[in-house]
């Protein structure tokens, strides 16, 4: 049986918990999440389950349909894509697509994905495809 070491507001990186309430006494306080590189993803935790990805730098959460097809994995917890300046006054999107990706509510779960925009100009490499569903929209500004 494992010791859970808990002093002060210090709980032992070893812990494994389920944290139904939180409260903090103090503005400088803060929740650290568990961490691991993408080969150590836990397998088989809940759909909901937070942790932080050190090869991608960013908040993972696990989650019942990772892939747009129903199967549950990890997908980055994300602030709406890459930008510039304070407050992300200007948006950016890469110049090249090297995957394939479809626009359409179908594909992908829900009808917030019918419409898409990008800036271009676009290069999309060679042996990838952009699948745009019956009713869609990709607009390329």
């Amino acid at each position: 049986m494992a010791i859970t070491k808990i002093r002060g507001n210090q709980i032992n990186t070893a812990t494994t918990a389920v944290v139904t309430a939180l409260s903090f006494l103090n503005t400088t306080s803060v929740f650290r999440l568990p961490s691991g590189d993408t080969d150590s993803q836990p397998d088989g935790v809940s759909v909901g389950t937070l942790r932080f990805n050190t090869d991608n730098d960013n908040a993972e959460i696990y989650v019942a349909d990772a892939d747009g097809q129903g199967n549950a994995g990890w997908t980055e917890v994300s602030g709406g894509g890459p930008s510039v300046g304070e407050d992300s006054v200007i948006r950016t999107n890469s110049d090249t697509i090297s995957e394939n990706l479809t626009v359409g509510p179908t594909a992908n779960g829900d009808a917030k994905f019918t419409n898409g925009f990008s800036v271009g100009p676009i290069l999309i490499d060679t042996g990838f495809t952009v699948t745009i569903e019956t009713d869609a929209v990709w607009s390329i500004v």
